[in-house]
């Protein structure tokens, strides 16, 4: 199984367009510490010929751009490309946006849960990916029954605790089921070995930290360092659980518990561009490493 890494950053990447934060100020100036990151994106192979992407980053167009693993082929055709489809852990518009890229004329497969599928359905922007008929085709996917992709990667959806995005109205919220919204990935190779990727992770509960035992790699929410890191920056914005985030940092936080797991890779990713991690000279950063864990970057490969 091939895991290629497009794109590690939260939502708004870094540098974040408005933003004047050390970390984006230092990408801005070509710093050596702190290298730019789109937004959250993996693609992942069972064969190394065909390819899934997980989520659809608002970046995904430039992400493609740049590997040319994802590029079409000219002697198969004007219209083609290695990427058999997409796979959704939420309805978040840094999950989702870049689907709209896609509306090419190309007959792209999409999955989801049922309740990522009702929210997306109802917006009429997503309507522009059926410009030809049967041009998306829409997979729901239960959640803890493992499905076969294709005959060479094996996808589990992982139920998290989580809520619809901000921008479904609250007539609308109230016919959702909130435990559908998010979900993490298990992905397993024909030859056994598994990785998770999570890249929104509210809370680490004994049942997540026995599926992460069981794989080979975890890549996990890195958005915040700490709880109240958006607060020490703005006033009135919210904590890190408050937006579905479980801090690296602290006694509460992941890295304790990532950096004990026996046999995985931890590597931690959708990092938000306020994040001190980011900064290769600051004692985030060191902490990070000493504990044994990684920081994502944009063209990371991992194969299992």
């Amino acid at each position: 199984m091939w895991l290629h890494v497009l794109g590690a950053a939260a939502g708004g990447g870094l540098p974040q367009w408005n933003c004047a934060c050390t970390n984006c100020v230092a990408a801005r100036s070509c710093s050596p510490l702190v290298t730019p990151r789109s937004q959250s994106q993996l693609a992942v192979s069972g064969d190394g010929c065909s390819w899934y992407l997980v989520n659809a980053s608002p970046d995904l167009r430039d992400q493609l751009l740049r590997n040319p693993k994802l590029h079409p082929h000219s002697e198969q055709g004007l219209r083609n490309t290695p990427i058999s489809g997409v796979v959704l852990t939420s309805a978040d518009l840094d999950h989702t946006l870049g689907l709209l890229l896609m509306r090419e004329f190309t007959p792209v497969s999409i999955y989801s849960t049922a309740g990522v599928r009702a929210v997306l359905s109802t917006n009429p922007f997503f309507s522009m990916l059926d410009r030809v008929p049967g041009q998306s085709q829409w997979g729901v996917l239960p959640t803890g029954t493992p499905i076969v992709l294709d005959g060479n990667l094996k996808v589990t959806m992982v139920r998290l605790p989580g809520k619809p995005p901000a921008y479904v109205s609250d007539e609308w919220r109230k016919q959702l089921d909130s435990e559908d919204m998010t979900v993490g990935l298990i992905l397993e190779a024909t030859n056994g070995r598994r990785a998770a990727y999570f890249p929104a992770l509210p809370a680490l509960s004994k049942e997540t930290l026995s599926l992460f035992e069981t794989c080979q790699v975890v890549l996990a929410d890195g958005t915040f360092w700490s709880e109240s890191e958006l607060q020490s920056l703005q006033a009135g914005t919210p904590s890190a659980t408050e937006m579905g985030h479980i801090p690296i940092g602290g006694d509460t936080g992941s890295l304790r518990a990532l950096s004990n797991l026996s046999h995985a890779r931890s590597i931690y990713t959708h990092i938000n561009n306020t994040n001190p991690v980011l900064d290769e000279s600051s004692p985030q950063h060191r902490v990070v490493l000493e504990a044994g864990c990684e920081i994502a970057f944009d063209g990371m490969e991992i194969n299992l």
